[in-house]
């Protein structure tokens, strides 16, 4: 097995992230922030105008950092995402899957009600809990502070389960972007963190603490090369009219990554992670979504290969026709039909995935002869 993960079929790397020689100051970096976030809220509000109208969370809890951070932490939010039988269920022992679910925004914007529509599908077609994570967002929190919120709010999770209605063992992560990436950098830093820290995975000694495991991840146009300049992923784009303005990339490069050398983590990029990383962190099902129209799309084809040839199950749609962030476009009027559609499939997929992790469960559980 490779340890070194090969060479992509886009071009060379030589440029890191944004082509320009110069950041702006932290500073207007912030101030920048601050202004798009206000866009986005305005673009969020006008996206909930279509019916259905997207859900507000069922509850909230809370979660500390402090396992990494130490004295310190932050507390942040988790918003759950129920199924309608849920308070019900729960009181009679019911365990459900679980999606814990990372929004985009370029890891500078954004916060987990963008994807209340992708929770609302999740919850009636899939049965399953998303949990929403809020995590600190750049220039204020740069790399790898999202990375290490997402970690604590998994080991949170997991110590919580029982009371939480979850099953363990059927614990999926979801993302959009940003939220994509940090769908595969997390159970890669995770990893790490166990090893170092000496904790034992899936509860394997009685006196260690409940430590997540990861059934499968869908990742919704996620960038995993940050090795690559935004000029090499536009010119390998389709339509590079249609993808991300530079205004934009040139703020989440520089708000995200202060210092150049860190896209070249696999906690930022996960196509740099060695073969061996990918195949002992990463789940064995994995489902990408890609648009056609976006500068992520050919990386994101390029991981999937990879990843296939590493042996783990995964299935790779292309959104044709369509750009970035395509279901949070800010359209009044009515939601792009292909919405609901690739959310039904990703549900459908999740479904699949937890029949067969059950299914794989009772056969380990089955006495021999």
């Amino acid at each position: 097995m490779s340890s070194s993960p090969p060479k992509s079929s886009l071009s060379s790397r030589a440029t890191l992230g944004n082509s320009s020689t110069r950041s702006p100051s932290r500073w207007f970096l912030t101030f920048q922030a601050y202004l798009w976030r206000l866009l986005a809220r305005i673009g969020f509000y006008l996206h909930t105008f279509p019916k259905p109208s997207p859900p507000k969370p069922s509850f909230i809890s809370y979660y500390s950092t402090a396992p990494i951070h130490g004295p310190d932490a932050a507390t942040l939010q988790l918003a759950f995402y129920v199924p309608a039988e849920y308070h019900r269920e729960i009181e009679r022992g019911r365990k459900y899957p679980a999606v814990v679910n990372f929004h985009g925004g370029g890891f500078t914007l954004g916060r987990p009600s963008d994807d209340a529509r992708w929770a609302a599908a999740v919850n009636r077609q899939a049965s399953a809990i998303v949990v929403g994570v809020t995590y600190r967002l750049a220039p204020e929190h740069p790399f790898p502070t999202a990375v290490e919120d997402g970690i604590c709010a998994l080991l949170h999770i997991a110590a919580h389960a029982g009371r939480l209605g979850i099953d363990p063992s059927q614990v999926s992560l979801s993302g959009f972007s940003a939220g994509a990436n940090l769908a595969f950098a997390i159970p890669l830093r995770l990893q790490s963190y166990i090893r170092s820290s000496g904790m034992h995975q899936h509860g394997n000694e009685s006196s260690a603490p409940a430590l997540p495991r990861v059934a499968s991840i869908i990742a919704w146009y996620p960038g995993v090369d940050y090795r690559l300049s935004r000029d090499q992923r536009r010119a390998a784009s389709v339509k590079p009219s249609k993808t991300l303005p530079p205004i934009l990339t040139n703020l989440i490069d520089a708000a995200y990554f202060p210092d150049a050398a860190d896209m070249k983590s696999p906690y930022a990029s996960p196509a740099t992670a060695t073969d061996e990383q990918l195949v002992t962190a990463l789940p064995d099902d994995i489902a990408l979504f890609l648009c056609e129209w976006d500068m992520f799309l050919q990386e994101g084809r390029d991981f999937g290969e990879r990843l296939e040839g590493l042996g783990k199950r995964v299935r790779c749609e292309i959104i044709t026709e369509r750009e970035h962030a395509f279901d949070k476009k800010p359209w009044p009027f009515k939601l792009d039909w292909k919405v609901g559609l690739y959310y039904q499939l990703a549900c459908e997929w999740i479904c699949e995935v937890h029949r067969g992790s059950a299914h794989r469960a009772r056969r380990q559980t089955e006495p021999l002869g």
